[in-house]
């Protein structure tokens, strides 16, 4: 008789429903979280390019982003929101974390102006580009649906890199109205 292991050896993973992967990657499956890194890796990608505009950084963030579903996958809780607004919350949240880091280090580093002037050349390739421009050009449709407060909101956060708390300093609303008004918008 066939092992268990032996019958998950020719699963087609990349057939499999996100949350079949997430039960495998649970189980400490590698090849499902290389199905799942296959399947939103170049989302995450695109997410960081567009805020870090840094090809190198963007793939340490996707890196981190995968590293963190493998790690944190029990956090995960299906009946609190789909999957994939878990690991685009991650990414997201990984992305500030290294705009933060890159102001803390412009901060201490602040006597070479000319590094700061700088752009960093090291784009994303031209097929990332695009499909980081398609899945731009979907969000901002999206987001011309949204009521203008709402609207304001996202764009302050995944945009801007505002935190929640940022955004109520600077539109000088409540952070409890911020905090819905996001809440909404994602729904």
């Amino acid at each position: 008789p066939a092992s268990s292991r032996d019958a998950t050896s020719h699963v087609s993973y990349e057939e499999l429903p996100d949350e079949k992967l997430l039960t495998q990657i649970a189980r400490r499956d590698r090849a499902a979280l290389e199905a799942l890194y296959d399947r939103y890796g170049r989302r995450v990608f695109a997410l960081a390019a567009r805020m870090l505009n840094d090809r190198e950084a963007s793939e340490e963030v996707t890196q981190d982003v995968f590293l963190s579903v493998w790690r944190r996958i029990a956090s995960y809780k299906p009946g609190r929101g789909k999957f994939t607004t878990w690991l685009f919350s991650i990414a997201h949240n990984r992305t500030i974390d290294e705009l933060r880091r890159r102001m803390r280090n412009r901060n201490r580093n602040a006597s070479n102006i000319d590094d700061h002037l700088n752009i960093a050349e090291d784009l994303p390739l031209p097929a990332d580009q695009v499909v980081a421009e398609s899945e731009y050009q979907i969000v901002r449709e999206a987001l011309k649906g949204l009521p203008p407060e709402q609207r304001q909101v996202v764009e302050m956060s995944y945009f801007g890199g505002f935190t929640q708390v940022e955004i109520a300093a600077k539109t000088e609303q409540p952070l409890g109205t911020v905090k819905t008004r996001m809440r909404l918008a994602l729904k």
